[in-house]
């Protein structure tokens, strides 16, 4: 069923909704800017889209109410918990921008090893709330990332390799519908709708208000060694690489940046290993293959080592305001050293802070990482992935970063699986959003939205 026209906004009475939410600013109002701007973090595309209001929401009631009010009036509905998206998918064209960022509580269950949080949490506040009791949650790589994207995309957090996505450690969720129902969504509950939440990222068709999580215990400790090679030594790196990262701990996480050297600008390829245990020597043990880097590979400054605390991983991933920014997403089923070879010859382009992010769980690199589509709507992987992100200041570099990061999508484009929904370019053609889910999960997803959605009330890029 398609949806009405929606009437033109200067029609609609917004003081009705206005009197039922926290905030509302309307287009042309004073404020309005403002309000829109907190959902966007890439400038790039400061002008993209407009909604028809900003809506801030303190509660499931008041998202309830807006997306009633929506629903009467024919506006689209877009969410917003940090407004950390790399294509701004947080902004509709019209419509209702809903901003969930209120919704940052922390309850946490120490005795059942459970949180209650809100999509608006951000991960560097619920690391360090969680590691006061001892427990941890496989938390994004980026502190100011809010909990409502990141659980919505299926969750590529720390020690992935043994805790799995994000999305497999959740134990309930509370969401409203298209129709303005408030559910509680499980395993046991509306079992369909808790699937398509583990995964669907901004194609889900609800408003998740909270999230319930599975805790694990605090680990006791990490280690970080890194070490930065001219990018002319990916040829003598790519073997090592490979072996290196098949031999340490699964629960260890190894990344390859290739690009500029922070530092000195100079094109370079940094491998940062990272091992996690229950005590320093073990931590340290679980990346010992990488203590002993190949001679023949150029070294820019000596490899340094040091003892880390798991709270402290995330502040290695940091993400500037107020760039423009242009990214994408590769999941690959090759090894390491494969797509370092593949993506070597880009490492000069970008300037400073580009660079491709090659990641991959400690363990035999080879055997995909491939969830389970039967339990969650994550369902394509691989075995490593690369993130592709170029950031820069000046809009007269646009052409030069985005041709970039179209070049090492293409370079990777014969060793690539699928793509991670959280991450990919889902502006880029019709057919990204399914390259996100296996087929059977993409089928099952439009099926549930004709059926809880069917009138689209809720925005989705790609679909």
């Amino acid at each position: 069923m398609n949806s009405p026209a929606p009437p033109p906004s200067a029609t609609i009475d917004f003081d009705t909704l206005a009197s039922q939410v926290s905030a509302l600013e309307r287009r042309g109002s004073p404020e309005y800017e403002e309000a829109r701007s907190r959902a966007i973090w890439n400038k790039r595309l400061d002008n993209v889209r407009a909604p028809d209001a900003v809506v801030r929401c303190a509660s499931a009631r008041e998202v309830a109410a807006a997306i009633r009010f929506a629903r009467e009036n024919g506006l689209k509905v877009s969410l917003r918990g940090s407004g950390h998206s790399y294509h701004a998918a947080a902004l509709c064209d019209g419509g209702l921008l809903l901003d969930l960022g209120a919704l940052d509580f922390v309850e946490i269950d120490v005795e059942n090893r459970r949180a209650r949080v809100g999509p608006g949490a951000r991960g560097g506040d619920l690391v360090d709330a969680l590691a006061e009791q001892g427990l941890a949650f496989p938390i994004g790589h980026c502190a100011s990332v809010a909990m409502g994207g990141f659980l919505l995309s299926g969750g590529i957090g720390w020690n992935y390799g043994t805790w799995g996505p994000a999305c497999r450690n959740l134990a309930a969720i509370e969401l409203v519908t298209a129709e303005g129902e408030v559910l509680h969504v499980s395993r046991d509950e509306h079992a369909d709708l808790f699937w398509a939440a583990r995964g669907a990222g901004c194609s889900f068709f609800a408003a998740v208000t909270a999230y319930e999580l599975e805790l694990h215990p605090l680990p006791e400790a990490a280690w970080l060694w890194t070490a930065t090679f001219t990018a002319d030594s990916a040829p003598a790196l790519a073997d090592w690489l490979t072996a290196a990262t098949a031999a340490s701990h699964p629960g260890s996480e190894i990344m390859c940046l290739v690009g500029p050297d922070f530092k000195s600008g100079e094109p370079s390829v940094t491998i940062r290993a990272v091992g996690i245990g229950e005590s320093e020597e073990q931590a340290r043990d679980r990346v010992s293959s990488f203590h002993s880097p190949p001679t023949d590979a150029e070294l820019m400054g000596e490899p340094e080592e040091k003892g880390l605390a798991f709270t402290e991983l995330h502040k290695l991933s940091h993400m500037p305001d107020g760039k423009r920014v242009a990214a994408d997403h590769a999941w690959c089923d090759a090894t390491m050293g494969e797509m370092l070879l593949a993506v070597q010859h880009l490492a000069a382009v970008p300037k400073r802070s580009s660079t491709v992010n090659l990641i991959s769980p400690g363990g035999n690199a080879e055997i995909p990482f491939m969830p389970d589509a039967a339990h969650t709507a994550l369902s394509a992987g691989g075995g490593a992935s690369a993130g592709i992100y170029a950031m820069w200041d000046e809009a007269e570099d646009d052409a030069l970063h985005c041709g970039w990061v179209r070049d090492v999508d293409a370079a990777l484009a014969p060793l690539r699986s699928a793509r991670y929904v959280g991450e990919a370019d889902l502006t880029a053609g019709p057919e990204r959003l399914r390259e996100c889910f296996s087929p059977e999960a993409f089928s099952r997803l439009e099926e549930l939205r004709r059926r809880y959605d069917p009138e689209r009330l809720f925005q989705s890029h790609g679909a």
